[in-house]
């Protein structure tokens, strides 16, 4: 008789569609809803499942909106890289505005579930076992700071640079009020603002710098 896999050998090989289908379904629930008002069978329910074959995929709730919080996490994996790359020091902070933008926007509803489920993810943190919720790295916030403190470039251009985060981050924390903005033009407008703020001038076309 062919030996039956367990679910842990599955999920190695099997494709990410169903697992990011959950995530999805429980992400638009935990806003429209809250974490601790949606149950497991109502996320089952919304994908076709039943409960048991959910089970298949997260051991709880809680790991749902850990894989969820990870997805945070991990937005800006890739952006040290691009900096540590960038050789025009002129350019690197147009650059890196130009992707967080770009972040901020295209993952506003995980920023919201965030926003939203405040003590939910804070239990996250409290109750896990030792070593479930993965170490962050924390580099990314380091360069970004010595960009910050450059004493290389002038004062009111470092004031600059942190306003124009400040204004990047003001649009995700009251992500509920443009809810109903769609996402194109958002994008123009928050461009123009931070451009505005940090003395670019003219607002570039939303493509100018734009890296996958």
């Amino acid at each position: 008789m062919a030996r039956r896999s367990t679910p842990t050998e599955d999920s190695a090989t099997e494709p990410a569609t169903t697992r990011e289908r959950i995530l999805d379904i429980a992400l638009d629930l935990f806003i429209r809803k809250a974490y601790a008002e949606t149950s497991l069978r109502e996320i089952a329910a919304e994908l076709g499942f039943s409960k048991a074959a959910l089970y298949y995929h997260f051991e709880s709730k809680q790991d749902i909106l850990l894989a969820l919080h990870m997805r945070g996490h991990h937005l800006t994996d890739d952006l040290l890289p691009m900096l540590q790359a960038e050789t025009d020091a002129g350019d690197l902070w147009e650059r890196l505005i130009d992707r967080l933008i770009g972040l901020a926007l295209s993952n506003r509803r995980l920023i919201e579930l965030h926003l939203r489920n405040q003590e939910a993810i804070a239990d996250i943190h409290r109750d896990l076992a030792p070593g479930k919720h993965a170490p962050v790295s924390r580099d990314i916030d380091q360069y970004v700071l010595g960009l910050l403190r450059d004493p290389s470039v002038a004062l009111e251009s470092r004031v600059r640079r942190t306003a124009s985060l400040g204004a990047i981050a003001a649009v995700v924390l009251a992500a509920s009020a443009v809810a109903d903005v769609p996402d194109v033009e958002l994008e123009a407008a928050l461009r123009t603002v931070v451009h505005d703020v940090i003395g670019w001038g003219a607002t570039p076309s939303p493509q100018k710098g734009r890296h996958s």
